[in-house]
This record gives C-alpha cells, structure tokens and sequence, in this order.
C-alpha cells in the first residue's frame, strides 16, 4: 500500500501523444472517442461566424464562472486543454444544429410520429405508498369526496416533498414506468385510477390535463437534432464493429 501512495509522476511512463485502444477500452472509453472522430469528421467543412461564437463564449464563461483570464487558465489546466480546444468544444453544439437543418423535412416527420407518445404532455395527481391496503383507503377517500390529493399526498405520500400538492407535470412520458405510461394514455381526464402495484409500492394518480405534442418550430428542431444524435450512433457501432469485433 505504502508503494501506492509513493507513486511518483516521473513513474509514468506514458506517450500522451498517442491514445492506447487498450486503455480506451479497459476505461469504457472507446465508444466516446470514436463518437468524438466521426462528430469531427460531418462537422469538419461547417463554420461558425465569430460573432455567434464569441457569443456562445460569453454564455459559456458565465455558466462556469469564469471572470478574468486568471481563472480562464485555471479551468484549461485543470480540464487539460488550451483555449482553441475550448473553442472547438463550445462551436461543436452550434455546428451539429447548423447541420441538423439539411435533415429532409419528410425524415423529421416520421421521427416525430414514432416519438409522439412520449412528447405528449401530462399532468397528473399522484399519491405514491408502500401498503395495499394504505392505498385503497386513499382511493375510497378520494372517490368519496371525503378528502383531495393535496390534502392526501402531505399526510400520506412518500413523494410529498418532490410534489408537495400532489400534482406531477406537465412532463412527457419519457422515463415513466411503463405501467404509469399506459394509465395516463388510456384513462380519460378527471378519471380517478384505481390503485395499482408497481415494484414495492402502491399508487393512485387521476390525469388532470394532457396537450399533444405539435410538430412546431422547436419540436422539428429537436427531432433533427435526435435524428444526427441517431446517425453518429449508427456510425459509431459500424466502426466499432468492423474495427474492434475480434478484440
């Protein structure tokens, strides 16, 4: 142990110049830095004006907090880059929306009739509990009138710090169990669900509002932008395939 803590960093002996595959890929890292090529290689040939960049710049040392050149340099030490490495990371989100807008606008349909489910938004009561038995006295409650979610969900839901009124949303269906999912498409607005088990818990929810999802200008916007997330992806597992299969 005493040996490890010795560890001295003219022992390293290692050519920083020139990425290991094999350390790449004991680090998980490879998929990463294949993304990285083939993200460099479609965005190579577009260009920013500087105005957007200085811009996006100025954004940027705000979010980070970066004041002066002082802690400009201490933030390129500290991540190992120089500042043409930072203009390069901060031009990239603005070059793949440049190029996002030559995807042909019939693809941008059809991915946003595949994603439409999930875009749709929803808002909901829900009273979250670990007993069956808990659970279905909320639900006799509620369809007795005798109290209301906001009342409910303070006394009773494991939830009730995150929605302290019981009300979750408006929020898509994106990363929703699977079971909560088919009662918020398939219950009508006002309905109050029964209980249903999920895992080791129990829940009531009654859809409040649901707004389906447009293929406005932002939408359409973000289905391109997916749509090149979809293509380097695809990339990245065809080089790594042909590349790396027999490793």
């Amino acid at each position: 142990m005493d040996k490890i803590f010795n560890f001295a960093i003219q022992d390293l002996d290692y050519d920083f110049s020139s990425p290991s595959f094999d350390q790449l890929r004991k680090g998980n890292l490879l998929r990463i830095y294949i993304k990285e090529l083939v993200v460099n290689e479609i965005t190579k040939n577009i260009s920013i004006e500087k105005k957007q960049l200085e811009n996006a710049k100025s954004n940027f040392y705000k979010e980070k907090n970066i004041r002066d050149s002082s802690q400009l340099n201490e933030f390129l030490l500290f991540n190992g880059i120089n500042e043409k490495d930072l203009d390069y990371q901060i031009s990239l989100p603005l070059k793949i929306e440049k190029l996002s807008k030559n995807v042909l606008e019939v693809k941008i349909e059809n991915h946003f009739l595949k994603r439409k489910d999930e875009l749709d938004l929803y808002k909901y009561n829900a009273i979250r509990v670990k007993e069956s038995d808990l659970a279905h006295e909320i639900y006799f409650q509620l369809e007795g009138g005798e109290s209301n979610f906001f009342e409910l969900s303070r006394k009773y839901s494991l939830d009730k710090k995150i929605f302290p009124e019981g009300i979750v949303g408006p929020k898509n269906s994106v990363g929703l169990h699977p079971a909560i999912r088919e009662k918020l498409r398939n219950y009508n607005i006002g309905n109050l669900i029964k209980p249903f088990q999920i895992d080791n818990w129990w829940l009531i929810i009654k859809l409040l509002e649901k707004k389906e999802a447009s293929l406005d200008q932002n939408t359409s916007k973000q289905m391109a932008l997916e749509l090149c997330e979809i293509f380097v992806h695809d990339k990245v597992n065809e080089l790594i395939k042909k590349n790396f299969r027999n490793l």
